[in-house]
């Protein structure tokens, strides 16, 4: 991005944010003078501003600032165009303030926080897949145990808590942290998971396609982070038995991002969890060749680094008659 771009972007980004900042005001003036506080914002007090203002003051308030932070988040992730708002909106774990939600349980904290978790472990898994197809890729000198050490440093809590930071998710971020001191650990899980879930939602924005998504990953914090921490690795010399394990590892990322990839979206009520235990069944299996990994690895290769095409095939060949019998067997149940 051009100098004049970056400025640009954090010109919108502080507008975006000023209006938080009204909108946090806007509530401070609602705690402290209760109905009165309209009359701050309102002139014409005794007339029919209270129906027309909105069914409750608290979903008033929320929607202000849950559409102000969706708004900052588009600016935030350079996706001005960003039309599937309730992905962000997910990966942010708003929740409504109403108690009871009998006839509408889609929206019950429970249900929320289960399609956070799933948008997050989505983008997780996606995620880890394309930090080791980049390192494959450029850096064809390092062996797996290189990859699988620069993979681990860039997925940790710590530096995915920065990828956040550098979003501005801390601020943007209305729920999770409840007004409660977290320790480190702990907030930089928190922000983490933050991080995943709105990479998640990227992934989900651009119809699933790994490379655009991965592209903008790449372009906005990998390739600056791995050359932070290149020099933790050392270079191998290339061999054939280098590069069966260099491909193993390409394919079993590969394999674990297409398999979430489609449990996520055949079994869209099912919790990460419930996803993750499948998909560790299914890695598993019996159903693939010995060294599949390493095959996977090659075919994927053969089509180009092509996600889309090796997800085609992987589900056509594999995954799909597994999963339907794994169906059959447990009367589809997750567990």
């Amino acid at each position: 991005m051009t100098a004049q771009g970056t400025t640009t972007v954090e010109k919108n980004l502080q507008k975006v944010l000023g209006k938080l900042e009204s909108a946090r005001k806007m509530q401070d003036d609602w705690m402290k003078n209760g109905l009165n506080f309209v009359d701050l914002y309102v002139d014409n007090t005794g007339g029919d501003w209270l129906s027309k203002w909105g069914e409750t003051e608290t979903d008033l308030e929320v929607d202000k600032v849950r559409g102000v932070s969706v708004e900052s988040v588009k600016v935030a992730i350079e996706f001005p165009d960003f039309q599937n708002t309730q992905l962000l909106e997910i990966a942010l774990n708003y929740r409504s303030h109403t108690d009871d939600f009998s006839d509408r349980l889609s929206e019950s904290p429970t249900w929320q926080d289960i399609k956070y978790q799933r948008q997050a472990l989505l983008g997780a898994m996606i995620f880890g897949a394309v930090v080791t197809d980049y390192l494959y890729r450029e850096y064809p000198n390092l062996d797996r145990n290189a990859i699988s050490t620069l993979k681990s440093r860039l997925a940790d809590n710590k530096q995915l808590s920065e990828f956040a930071l550098a979003l501005n998710l801390k601020e943007l971020k209305l729920c999770g942290t409840n007004g409660k001191k977290m320790e480190k650990k702990e907030y930089n899980k928190f922000l983490s998971e933050t991080f995943l879930a709105v990479f998640g939602a990227i992934y989900l924005e651009c119809d699933r396609d790994f490379e655009r998504a991965g592209t903008w990953l790449i372009q906005r914090f990998i390739e600056k982070a791995i050359g932070e921490n290149i020099g933790v690795t050392e270079l191998s010399k290339k061999s054939p038995k280098t590069a069966v394990k260099r491909r193993g590892i390409l394919g079993g990322d590969v394999l674990d991002a297409i398999a979430i990839d489609y449990l996520y979206n055949r079994f869209p009520e099912r919790s990460a969890a419930q996803l993750t235990h499948w998909k560790n069944i299914l890695v598993s299996q019996d159903i693939f060749p010995k060294e599949f990994k390493a095959k996977l690895g090659s075919q994927y290769l053969e089509l180009e680094s092509n996600f889309s095409r090796t997800r085609d095939w992987l589900v056509d060949n594999f995954i799909k008659t597994a999963v339907d019998e794994l169906v059959e067997e447990t009367g589809n149940q997750l567990n």
